[in-house]
């Protein structure tokens, strides 16, 4: 149970990290040792909880620290300069860094993997748990926190706007695919209109879908949106036989 007192809920995993390197087996360690121990032990220990619950981000800092103060030591238990900051060596190796994980980052992103699951999973127990409780009459994208929530609920909805951000629609019919508010050009970050659908009556994809010929209706395109909006939306490709919409991730 994760009560109130979240940093003393969370204290276990720090504690296992500082048995981890008091072993007898990272005395001896390499500069590289130390990396691949790093990367292969001590940062995968927090990942089964942070899929589960958002670890405050002071734990997420005191873990860092620990493991910086590790990688930076001398010799066992002889301080050592810090020359470089964590944040520098998070980043990619091909971008001067290390490549270690940003445990919030990391949380985050286990956390939005749990909420894929509710959307590609519905018929899930948990998913179905969780939306009779909190979401019985809306989907997880467009559920509310609720009153009174549990800690597992509001961890996962935490990450919904990460989700948000980086989900795209793939048109197979276009039914339920809104044209002004839906993300569904994955080519852009965002599909701006830049002029009014004359034809106020055309209001999703599937107004500019030529249902005969499962093609884009160009013209109309032509005269409802920009130039460079009509090129990335003429680049979908549409199957010949019509399926549902579904998300997917840009990128």
């Amino acid at each position: 149970m994760v009560r109130r007192r979240r940093r003393q809920a969370f204290q276990h995993l720090k504690d296992r990290i500082k048995i981890k390197i008091d072993s007898w087996s990272t005395r001896l360690l390499s500069q590289g040792g130390k990396e691949v121990f790093i990367k292969a032990i001590l940062q995968a220990i927090p990942t089964y909880t942070m899929g589960c619950f958002l670890l405050p981000k002071s734990v997420c800092e005191d873990i860092e620290k620990i493991i910086a103060n590790f990688l930076w030591q001398k010799g066992y238990g002889k301080r050592g300069i810090h020359w470089c900051s964590w944040s520098n060596l998070c980043e990619l190796k091909e971008n001067g860094g290390l490549g270690y994980r940003n445990l919030t980052k990391f949380n985050l992103a286990l956390l939005a993997k749990q909420g894929w699951r509710l959307i590609e999973n519905p018929t899930s127990l948990l998913a179905k748990t969780l939306k009779a409780k909190y979401h019985p009459n809306s989907e997880f994208l467009n559920s509310e926190l609720g009153n009174l929530p549990s800690y597992t609920w509001k961890s996962i909805w935490a990450a919904k706007g990460l989700l948000l951000s980086r989900l795209c629609w793939r048109i197979g019919n276009g039914r339920d695919v809104r044209i002004e508010e839906d993300i569904w050009v994955p080519n852009a970050e965002n599909l701006h209109i830049q002029q009014v659908v004359r034809n106020q009556s055309k209001t999703r994809v599937v107004d500019l879908i030529d249902s005969n010929n499962r093609s884009w209706k160009t013209e109309l395109l032509e005269h409802t949106f920009s130039t460079d909006d009509v090129q990335k939306i003429l680049q979908i490709p549409l199957t010949t036989i019509p399926h549902d919409n579904f998300l997917a991730w840009r990128g």
